[in-house]
């Protein structure tokens, strides 16, 4: 039996992009949570391991849109930035605050 993750972090950084996001943006992400969720995520969307943070990896959705996960352990997950992929892999300061940025 597959178990699933569940979003443990975050909310407020996903709250902080959707603000300025357009629907469309906002549905190719969700999509993109739910493949984290069911653990496919490596399946259906480029992933790019970022081996300066452990237990971290990107999530290409877009050209211009990428998700940041932190995997809390083997049943939670949280989501640190939704932007660009550029400043996905930028050194953050705070999530939050880097997530206002939108998709740019």
């Amino acid at each position: 039996m597959a178990y699933r993750l569940r979003l443990a972090s975050g909310i407020d950084v996903l709250d902080a992009w959707t603000a300025t996001a357009d629907i469309a943006d906002f549905i190719v992400v969700a999509d993109a949570l739910f493949t984290v969720v069911e653990r496919s995520v490596y399946f259906a969307y480029p992933v790019i391991d970022d081996p300066a943070m452990a237990r971290e990896f990107v999530v290409v959705v877009r050209d211009n849109l990428a998700i940041r996960v932190r995997l809390d352990d083997v049943e939670r997950f949280g989501i640190v930035f939704i932007g660009s992929p550029l400043a996905a892999f930028e050194p953050r300061k705070a999530p939050t605050a880097e997530s206002q940025s939108g998709t740019n």
